[in-house]
């Protein structure tokens, strides 16, 4: 259940983002030490929601492999220092708007599959 619950947080966080992308920037100030530490959260959580429901899953493997990721990422996060978690940022939502935007698809098809997968 959580990880259905995860999927449709994927899909709309996605489609957020895709409509009005300085609403997700607003929620938090990301650029600061704060930020980066809830961003690295967000992924450990996710990661591992994914994990511990991957043997309940239509997709167990996908779900394994998805959740490492999710949590590798969350673990490496808080060592960056924050002049460089904030120049990538900026450089990420700022200078390149259309990718920030793009990767909306990416959070909606993976939120996508996650439902999928969890389905009964």
């Amino acid at each position: 259940m959580l990880a259905m619950v995860l999927g449709v947080a994927f899909i709309l966080v996605g489609v957020l983002v895709a409509v009005s992308p300085e609403r997700l920037l607003s929620l938090a100030d990301w650029e600061s030490r704060r930020g980066l530490y809830i961003a690295a959260a967000l992924r450990v959580v996710s990661g591992l929601v994914l994990i511990l429901a991957a043997p309940a899953s239509r997709s167990p493997t996908g779900f394994r492999i998805v959740g490492a990721i999710a949590l590798l990422a969350g673990l490496v996060l808080p060592p960056i220092p924050t002049d460089r978690w904030t120049t990538f940022i900026r450089w990420w939502t700022k200078e390149h708007r259309n990718l920030y935007r793009a990767s909306a698809t990416v959070a909606i098809l993976l939120g996508t599959f996650i439902v999928y997968a969890a389905l009964p």
